[in-house]
């Protein structure tokens, strides 16, 4: 428990009022060699007699020197941090002992007139101990809770070895009596007989360290697959089940890396679903989710391979890399997906929508960063688009499918 000062400081005081001198040693040091409650002192040098301290100075002098050595010892509090706390302290002890303003910022205080806050040094010493108080009492509260859980397992483990040492004793303990009088044949016996328990207790104890790992490790290898399953949701689009933008992002950033470091090629394809506004203003929004999943079933129908990465890039535009594919091969892929595309229908309110999409393909260059690759990906969809959609275009290519 950290002492509240408030009982020291008035003892202090008290004392020093009694004496109101100064020690014959102390008065014997000059203002550059003497030591003060602060350190060494910047005092003025007093050659042959020392200044005589009234018993206010003297409990001033002593007031902010307690107040120092809280600053000295900080911590982390419910409203302020160690750092700062040690601050506020050197802050008031410099008010009480030169009448700088407080802390506080009490304007009356600090003045020309040498008034202290008072009332604010003493809310502020509360305030510690008070403080001071409950951090002893979490610590503690902690403390007890470790002690506890060990104990806890400490006992479960004794409990456990507890039948099987016991056995263990009384073998040897009937060993032990045997030894003493019973003729070598009998011996003999108990010896191997006791041999044979030693080693089926221990065969025992094993089979129980063996399935406690192995609950262990089933537990360990359930945390895993939890922390898996939540890494993918954080990744994946609610609505059509596809990776998101952040996964996205990751993905072309290691893809290029990997461009870079080996000369793989790759490939960028950025799809649109054609006059999808359309379709959100006349059936709602109900079908243009219905149309994106549709058209995300297609895409990842198409593109199967391990190494292909399907997500929803944002709104109604889907992005597919494709690693280690040269961009005659990627163009080919995108003309399949508009096929497949044209073949998508969705009833609606009695109404059959006919699905079209859109593509634009950026081979991946040197020069190429994430931020250039999808910007020549994306003009190459809009170049799609002009053309009258339903079209493949190629960054830096005018020609279509």
């Amino acid at each position: 428990m950290r002492p509240c000062p408030l009982n020291l400081l008035r003892a202090s005081v008290d004392e020093s009022a009694q004496g109101g001198h100064v020690h014959p040693k102390e008065a014997s040091l000059t203002g550059r060699d003497r030591v003060g409650l602060f350190g060494r002192g910047k005092t003025p040098v007093v050659a042959e007699e020392a200044r005589v301290l009234s018993p206010t100075d003297m409990g001033l002098d002593t007031l902010g020197a307690l107040l120092r050595t809280l600053g000295e010892y900080p911590f982390d509090q419910a409203r302020v941090t160690a750092a700062a706390f040690a601050r506020l302290a050197d802050q008031w002890a410099r008010h009480i002992t030169t009448g700088t303003p407080p802390p506080s910022g009490n304007p009356a205080a600090g003045s020309a007139d040498s008034r202290r806050d008072w009332a604010g040094v003493r809310h502020f010493v509360r305030e510690y101990c008070a403080e001071a108080t409950e951090h002893t009492r979490g610590v503690l509260g902690d403390l007890r809770q470790v002690i506890w859980v060990f104990i806890q397992n400490l006992s479960h483990q004794l409990r456990m070895d507890e039948a099987t040492d016991g056995r263990l004793q009384m073998q040897l303990e009937r060993l032990e009596q045997l030894a003493l009088g019973s003729e070598p044949s009998t011996l003999k016996k108990e010896v191997l007989s006791t041999v044979v328990e030693l080693s089926r207790m221990m065969e025992e104890r094993r089979q129980e360290h063996r399935k406690r790992m192995a609950d262990l490790g089933a537990q360990v290898r359930t945390l895993g697959q939890e922390l898996d399953v939540t890494k993918r949701n954080s990744e994946v689009d609610a609505l059509t089940q596809l990776f998101n933008r952040r996964a996205f992002d990751d993905y072309v950033e290691r893809t290029l890396e990997l461009q870079r470091a080996f000369g793989q090629q790759a490939c960028l394809l950025m799809i649109d679903v054609d006059n999808f506004k359309t379709v959100n203003d006349t059936l709602g929004h109900g079908a243009g989710d219905e149309v994106l999943r549709k058209v995300a079933d297609t895409v990842t129908r198409l593109f199967i391979r391990k190494s292909d990465f399907v997500a929803r890039f944002g709104g109604d535009e889907i992005a597919v890399v494709l690693r280690e594919t040269a961009l005659a091969d990627a163009r080919a892929l995108a003309g399949r997906l508009l096929v497949a595309l044209r073949t998508v229908r969705i009833e609606r309110e009695g109404v059959c929508l006919e699905v079209r999409g859109s593509v634009g393909v950026a081979p991946a260059t040197l020069n190429d960063t994430p931020s250039l690759w999808l910007e020549r990906a994306d003009r190459a969809l809009y170049e799609a688009k002009r053309a009258g959609r339903d079209q493949v275009s190629i960054a830096d290519d005018q020609s279509a499918a």
